[in-house]
């Protein structure tokens, strides 16, 4: 039977924590200002009961999101278990992963160069497995707003706080409520 693990680690009041499977790969990541919570939503991405045991690989996810949430460039050496996310998902992972640094783009412009619909796409960000990892916080409506985050699973006013603050240590310039058009990033083929 194939092993997973689960860990978290505190930085700064925030709670970073990762699944992986025996084959050293992510299943899902998660962060939260609370370890319950966290936990609680990443056992919910666990196939089977994980046990609580660092490894090497937990070791190096865990340090590279937070550096990730620090704003920090990295070099990713993290990686993630692309067979168990749906053809969909793994189509708009491809497609946010792409979003440099320092830009945004739309769920419009991502449903229209996968050729599907904004609503759909907005499902798949919502539901990525490796927040931090897989930038869905550079994803935004339309209007440049900075719009809804989840943290650790859940919706809530602090997380439009987190997405903000990820936004502006990677280099977005916001104006009042509004990210600058200069941010916008339009994907090939859209």
């Amino acid at each position: 039977m194939e092993k997973l693990t689960l860990v978290t680690k505190e930085h700064d009041e925030t709670w970073f924590g990762v699944l992986i499977d025996n084959q050293g790969r992510l299943i899902a990541s998660a962060f939260s200002m609370s370890e319950k919570t966290l936990e609680r939503h990443l056992r919910t991405d666990a196939p089977r009961t994980p046990i609580r045991e660092f490894t090497n690989e937990s070791n190096i996810a865990l340090n590279q999101m937070i550096n990730i949430y620090e704003g920090r460039k990295t070099t990713n050496k993290v990686r993630l278990d692309w067979d168990s996310v749906p053809e969909f998902q793994k189509n708009v992972c491809q497609r946010m992963n792409e979003i440099p640094m320092g830009r945004v783009t739309s769920y419009g412009l991502i449903a229209k160069r996968i050729s599907s619909g904004p609503r759909a796409v907005g499902t798949a960000v919502a539901r990525n497995p490796w927040p931090l990892f897989i930038p869905c916080h550079r994803v935004v409506p339309a209007s440049l707003e900075i719009g809804n985050y989840s943290i650790g699973g859940t919706l809530s006013e602090h997380g439009c706080e987190v997405k903000r603050d990820l936004l502006e240590r990677e280099g977005v310039s916001i104006e009042g409520g509004k990210i600058a058009s200069k941010a916008l990033w339009v994907p090939t083929g859209a």
